[in-house]
């Protein structure tokens, strides 16, 4: 990774890259080389970084091709594909999940930046999703891979209903129809085996019973989120993550009370899910 250092901080995911400024200037052997390290860490962060609105869209498109901010939540004005999260405005994401599983294609990723942050709590979790399928019993691998399972905007139920920006129309029709996905989905870049279920969307496995289906998500959920398994991340004002949302879950603590916390997000176009 040409002029890209990644310090790995566990041996699960995540690493944060030094020595790198994401601005206007950033070349592409460096950006190729962030791409890389995004691929083998699968959440990378970089520390110190300022970019404005203009500037965390214009870094974006360097990987990719940034979606609208979201289906339901309102966008930063004047920057229709930048999603502003603030606790002041009911932001948050304390809740297991992939970024719009619902959506036919769901995004490939987000980079997430640091406006301002409490003293103390905030953090995000992430959590490696190729390796919870790889601990599991070759049995299991074998029958999940055969299934796929519904992900809907109406299993996250009143989630984004403080934010809707469509005048009251219920989230779970403004966001769009269900979608199925693979449980098991390829990588299209690495070719790695990953779970693809979240707790926030994922609705049921098709074709099993309601409890079957239940019991089975609780089972994976639980192994997904297991410490061996994720990595936490302590938030610094001018901080950037970037983080693939093909194989990885994530999870914003609402632990800071009446602090504020602001961040800016723009999410890239990704493909549909396959086997």
């Amino acid at each position: 990774m040409r002029g890209v250092l990644a310090r790995p901080v566990s041996p699960a995911l995540g690493a944060v890259i030094e020595g790198v400024h994401l601005g206007a200037a950033i070349d592409q052997p460096t950006v190729d080389g962030i791409r890389q390290a995004l691929l083998a860490h699968k959440v990378i962060w970089f520390r110190g970084q300022a970019l404005d609105a203009a500037a965390l869209t214009a870094l974006a498109l360097r990987f990719g091709t940034p979606t609208e901010a979201h289906p339901v939540e309102p966008s930063l004005e004047g920057h229709p594909e930048v999603l502003p999260l603030d606790s002041d405005e009911g932001a948050r994401a304390d809740v297991w999940h992939s970024d719009l599983t619902f959506q036919p294609e769901p995004p490939l990723g987000a980079l997430l930046h640091a406006v301002e942050i409490p003293h103390s709590g905030g953090d995000t979790m992430w959590a490696d999703m190729t390796g919870a399928y790889r601990v599991l019993s070759a049995p299991l691998r074998a029958f999940l891979d055969g299934l796929s399972a519904t992900h809907s905007p109406a299993k996250a139920g009143g989630y984004f209903a403080g934010r809707d920006a469509t005048g009251g129309a219920p989230a779970s029709r403004t966001a769009g129809a269900a979608a199925s996905h693979p449980v098991v989905r390829r990588h299209p870049e690495t070719g790695q085996e990953s779970l693809f279920v979240n707790p926030l969307f994922t609705d049921k496995l098709d074709g099993l019973r309601r409890r079957e289906s239940d019991a089975l998500l609780a089972f994976l959920y639980g192994v997904a989120t297991e410490p061996e398994r994720v990595v936490r991340w302590r938030w610094e004002v001018g901080d950037v993550a970037f983080w693939d949302n093909r194989c990885t879950m994530h999870y914003a603590l609402l632990d800071f009370g009446a602090e504020r916390r602001r961040m800016l997000r723009v999410a890239l176009a990704g493909d549909r899910p396959a086997r």
